[in-house]
């Protein structure tokens, strides 16, 4: 804004007030209001009333007072111990309580199905309509197991051509439905009558294989396959809770 606006604004506010203080009450033949008007709505004293007014001390805020960072010394190669701050109470001593041992009994077996011979083959077809069952099987392998030859004696000291030969014997499991092969057993461990003439406990015979066929039955054969076997036997057992239920 100039400045000569200024002054204008100025004699416009000098001429108001004039004419509000001294020509208006000339005019009403009011007298003239000196007071200055008042604002915000204050309201007016009334005489002799006494005005107290209030004050409140100035508190000074506390000084925080600063403690001075502790110097930990330096370790000089001691072990310390440490104790507990807030130590738990001890546990009681737990006791073990183990049920009583319960032996199984054993279940029965019958014989369902026997196999025996010295030969290998084909059998015949069985059914097994139970939900188990269990093949035992036992071998008697030769016991000589070096095959030679001796030489003619006309040429002067005969010569032995001998070598040693190993027993074999194995069983495949064959479904008689559609010839497919289930299972080839074998005995584990091998045959060595050797290691049988030991003592019962290196004797593993029987063998014993198991079988779970849930609730269908199937007709089975088996395969027989041997080498140098002097005998064999072959059993099909089943537990004798089955008789009568299937």
């Amino acid at each position: 804004m100039e400045k000569r606006d200024l002054l204008i604004v100025v004699a416009a506010l000098v001429i108001v007030l004039v004419m509000a203080l001294f020509v208006k009450p000339m005019l009403t033949g009011e007298p003239a209001n000196l007071e200055l008007p008042s604002f915000g709505g204050a309201e007016e004293e009334p005489e002799g009333k006494q005005i107290v007014y209030q004050t409140s001390a100035y508190t000074m805020p506390p000084t925080e007072v600063t403690t001075p960072p502790t110097t930990i010394p330096a370790w000089e190669g001691e072990s310390k111990k440490l104790g507990f701050v807030a130590p738990a109470s001890a546990m009681p001593t737990p006791t073990h309580m183990f049920p009583p041992e319960i032996t199984a009994v054993p279940e029965k077996l019958l014989t369902y199905v026997t196999i025996q011979g010295k030969a290998g083959g084909t059998t015949e077809s069985f059914e097994i309509p139970f939900p188990y069952w269990e093949l035992w099987y036992t071998v008697e392998p030769w016991e000589t197991r070096y095959v030679g030859e001796t030489s003619s004696k006309e040429a002067g000291v005969a010569d032995v051509l001998a070598s040693e030969v190993f027993p074999y014997f194995s069983i495949e499991l064959r479904d008689a439905s559609d010839n497919s092969l289930v299972k080839t057993i074998e005995p584990r461990g091998g045959l060595d009558p050797d290691l049988w003439d030991k003592g019962d406990e290196y004797d593993p015979r029987p063998w014993i294989e198991k079988f779970y066929e849930g609730g269908s039955a199937r007709d089975y054969y088996f395969v027989i396959n041997t080498h140098m076997i002097r005998s064999y036997r072959i059993e099909v057992k089943v537990p004798d809770r089955y008789i009568g239920q299937y």
